[in-house]
């Protein structure tokens, strides 16, 4: 059974992360790892309260297959931690993949897991912490997958969600990848 790390914090973009945990739980029978910062439940953007399993300190990232983190407002709450960055960090030597979408991505930044690599998130967060992606490569688009990292636009949610699929092995036919991204995009034709 894969196993996903979800790292929650106050005011995490719900919407950005619901088809990736979804898609994770039911096509990829993922077992799903919920932590915060301290180990305390979390509000999401949207309301949601989100009890959490354990804090970031209490886990071993390398029992992991994965690592998702969501946007969402609250990111800065976080972005100083060390913790945090000592978890990505780690993931990424481990190169265990993580999927990071829109406003996360100034955590991967801040965590020096995105060195000479490309990578994207909305322009705003990106023209607002510049300072912590000097050393890698904007590209804008709407979603970027490297190697074991992926980041996404905000309103990339189901591409996002695809491609963190893709990542753990889960979509490899062609067929059920295009059915999955149409089925997350509310296509049904």
């Amino acid at each position: 059974m894969k196993k996903v790390l979800f790292l929650a914090y106050p005011q995490y973009a719900d919407f950005e992360i619901a088809h990736a945990l979804f898609l994770l739980r039911k096509v990829g029978k993922a077992k799903i790892t919920t932590v915060s910062v301290d180990g305390k439940p979390v509000e999401s953007i949207g309301g949601l309260w989100t009890q959490v399993e354990a804090s970031l300190s209490e886990i071993t990232v390398n029992e992991f297959d994965l690592v998702l983190i969501s946007g969402g407002d609250g990111v800065h709450e976080i972005v100083d931690k060390g913790i945090v960055s000592e978890t990505l960090m780690n993931a990424f030597n481990l190169h265990i993949p993580i999927a990071s979408i829109c406003a996360s991505a100034i955590l991967l930044g801040k965590a020096g897991v995105l060195n000479d690599r490309k990578f994207t998130c909305l322009q705003h967060t990106y023209e607002n912490n510049k300072v912590l992606f000097e050393t890698s490569v904007y590209t804008g688009t709407d979603i970027e997958v490297e190697d074991t990292i992926i980041t996404a636009k905000g309103t990339a949610f189901a591409e996002f969600a695809v491609a963190a699929c893709q990542l753990m092995d889960l979509l490899k036919e062609k067929e059920k990848l295009d059915s999955t991204l149409k089925f997350c995009k509310g296509i049904t034709s």
